[in-house]
């Protein structure tokens, strides 16, 4: 996943987990996250922080619960580490949540959001998702 000449994410095949189903989740994550670019690059996202917390949370719970079974059905090694990172990055963001209501929001609060939301992504996807192409597929994309 590479940036474009604006602060949005491109998907690419870098990013293949090896579960067709866990990737086009990534990539409504990714559509997520590059709301949250456009908000920042219009200069509107104290304004649409809330709205993009509550959508990424909803999406998170149920993606992650959906990867971590998929990743147990395969018998992924990668398995505990994944739901480890899950649960680090759901730390982080509830720590963003928390400082959006304390704050009421701000271009400095988006900004980080984005770049740590990027960062963690991108890295996850590439050390630990894509370990899922090395696992028997036992039905995770049906």
């Amino acid at each position: 996943m590479t940036p474009t000449s604006s602060l949005k994410l491109t998907w690419s095949s870098a990013l293949e987990s090896g579960d067709r189903a866990t990737d086009v989740q990534h990539k409504y994550l990714i559509e997520i996250i590059n709301e949250l670019a456009e908000a920042i690059e219009t200069g509107k996202a104290g304004q649409s922080i809330r709205k993009i917390l509550n959508l990424l949370k909803q999406y998170t719970d149920w993606h992650f619960c959906r990867e971590e079974l998929c990743m147990e059905r395969r018998q992924c090694p990668a398995a505990a580490a994944n739901k480890e990172a899950h649960k680090h990055f759901m730390r982080t963001f509830d720590a963003f949540a928390e400082e959006y209501k304390v704050s009421g929001g701000s271009e400095d609060i988006a900004m980080r959001m984005y770049k740590t939301l990027t960062d963690w992504l991108v890295m996850h996807i590439q050390k630990i998702d894509t370990n899922l192409a090395s696992c028997p597929d036992n039905g995770c994309s049906r």
